[in-house]
């Protein structure tokens, strides 16, 4: 018998079913001391007992079951980006209140723990066509962008665009580096314990449209310099023949504009990317679009106009950092003035969002790309909307 933990972060355990047939329970096998003793137990006496403590209210939850190990296509299937999953099947439970003798104080979550990996039928994680097609398509970076230090624009080409299919504006791409950025086996890597379960599998929102000046057999991502993998394609010259393997497209935040509907969209600094790809599907004289950013990625926005023109007028524009750009910053400004963008320096404030142009008041459904901050204020300012949102979470 063996007495072990299993943890990560919150939500790390999912619940496949539960209903009037019965509950059962998926959670992924992190990178451990490779001895097994936990799985081989289940493998030889496939029954488990699971103690859910709450250390808040002191309160414990017992369930009894009995197990499945899942390894390869089988873990993926169910919950991807899984090498081995274990599913319980409840068969019993009992919640006893106030059953601690004592209670904990919540310390900083572990770094080692991995994002949360959620079920194939939640619809929240890139479709792996490496599991369900013995070809493997890659990406090949063909160009790099700059727009600003910290944000670029790169375009790939696709080896194999019949096994991944074709995108549809609003997804994302999801493209495996485990080949160029994995170390490795090691039971603790103290000096990036973050990296110890990465997959090194990440999803970027396609800014391409797929019309116009895209051909059917590349993607085009804009993405900011904020992880190791994002650093890696920072660090990439193009003549260097980069290739990673693709897992495919997935995601739906697709924007839908009725006959003489006016759409306000909010977006905090790279999260325009997803109104990028489907600006040549819309009617920009009828978008209304609130953008916030730090004058650092000016350039970014300047890009975005000078590509599509008309979204200028279309824009209100809210710089934090504004004050402190000099002269420079200044001639910046007026640039984007020129435009036809309405520039302010200042942050996004809750009453902004009620003094929009055209905008009836509680008819129009509202789309949101933002950070978890910026995004909380929203939501929370627009209560009473009906608002459709990407984050930047998957």
């Amino acid at each position: 018998m063996g007495t072990n933990n299993r943890g990560g972060s919150a939500g790390f355990c999912r619940v496949l079913k539960n209903d009037d047939n019965g509950t059962i329970l998926v959670y992924p096998e992190f990178s451990g001391n490779r001895l097994y003793q936990t799985l081989g137990n289940l493998q030889t006496t496939p029954k488990a007992g699971i103690i859910v403590p709450d250390f808040d209210s002191g309160d414990v939850l017992h369930l009894t079951g009995t197990t499945e190990i899942l390894i390869g296509k089988e873990a993926a299937d169910l919950l991807p980006r899984s090498n081995v999953a274990v599913k319980v099947q409840i068969e019993d439970a009992r919640f006893i209140q106030n059953g601690l003798t004592f209670r904990g104080i919540a310390g900083e979550p572990s770094p080692y723990n991995p994002p949360v990996r959620f079920l194939a039928s939640e619809g929240r994680s890139s479709v792996d066509v490496q599991k369900v097609n013995d070809r493997t398509a890659y990406a090949k970076l063909i160009k790099k962008e700059l727009l600003t230090p910290t944000i670029g624009r790169f375009r790939f080409s696709i080896s194999d665009p019949e096994v991944v299919g074709r995108f549809k504006p609003g997804q994302y791409v999801a493209l495996a580096f485990e080949d160029e950025l994995g170390a490795g086996y090691s039971h603790m890597r103290d000096d990036d314990p973050s990296s110890l379960n990465d997959d090194l599998v990440r999803s970027f929102t396609v800014s391409s449209s797929g019309r116009g000046g895209t051909p059917e057999d590349e993607v085009e991502i804009t993405i900011r310099n904020v992880g190791k993998v994002t650093a890696f394609l920072f660090r990439q010259n193009v003549r260097a023949g980069l290739e990673v393997p693709m897992k495919g497209f997935s995601g739906t935040f697709a924007i839908h504009q009725d006959e003489d509907e006016i759409i306000p969209f909010v977006a905090g600094g790279i999260g325009i990317t997803p109104l990028l790809a489907q600006l040549p599907d819309l009617d920009l004289r009828r978008i209304r679009l609130i953008w916030t950013m730090n004058i650092t990625d000016i350039g970014l926005a300047i890009d975005t106009f000078e590509r599509y023109p008309p979204l200028a007028t279309s824009t209100m524009l809210y710089l934090s950092g504004a004050a402190d750009g000099g002269q420079e910053g200044l001639q910046t400004t007026l640039r984007l003035e020129q435009h036809g963008a309405r520039v302010c320096k200042r942050r996004l404030a809750a009453s902004d969002l009620l003094s929009i142009q055209g905008l009836p008041a509680l008819s129009s459904t509202w789309y949101i790309c933002a950070g978890p901050q910026l995004r909380q204020a929203l939501l929370s300012w627009l209560s009473d909307r009906r608002v459709i949102y990407e984050s930047f979470d998957y």
